[in-house]
C-alpha cells in the first residue's frame, strides 16, 4: 500500500498545476535539463522531469530555452515565477 501511494504522488508531480486552456504537453531539453512545457498563450507552465540538483545560475536560461524550443516564443522578461520543479511565466510570441 505504501508503494501505491508513493507512485500516485510521483505521477501527480508531472501534471500541470492550474487549469490552462490547451494543456498540451511538449517535451523539451535544454542545458542538461528535461522539461514538460504546457503552453497556453500568453501563459505557460514548465515541469522539470529530470532528477538531480538544479544549478541556480543556469536554470532560468534552461526554462527560457525549453519554452523557445517547444513553442517558438520568448519568455517575457521578469515573468518567471515558481521553483525548480514547477515554473510559470508569460510568453511573447511573434
Amino acid at each position: 500500500m505504501r508503494y501505491v501511494v508513493l507512485l500516485l504522488a510521483l505521477a501527480a508531480c508531472n501534471t500541470v498545476k492550474e487549469d490552462l486552456p490547451g494543456q498540451s504537453r511538449i517535451k523539451a531539453e535544454a542545458y542538461g535539463y528535461t522539461f514538460n512545457v504546457f503552453p497556453a498563450d500568453p501563459d505557460f507552465q514548465v515541469v522539470r522531469t529530470n532528477m538531480g540538483l538544479p544549478k541556480r545560475d543556469t536554470f532560468a536560461l534552461a526554462v527560457a530555452a525549453a519554452v523557445k524550443q517547444a513553442t517558438g516564443c520568448e519568455v517575457a522578461e521578469g515573468s518567471l515565477k515558481g521553483d525548480y520543479n514547477l515554473t510559470r511565466g508569460k510568453m511573447r510570441c511573434p
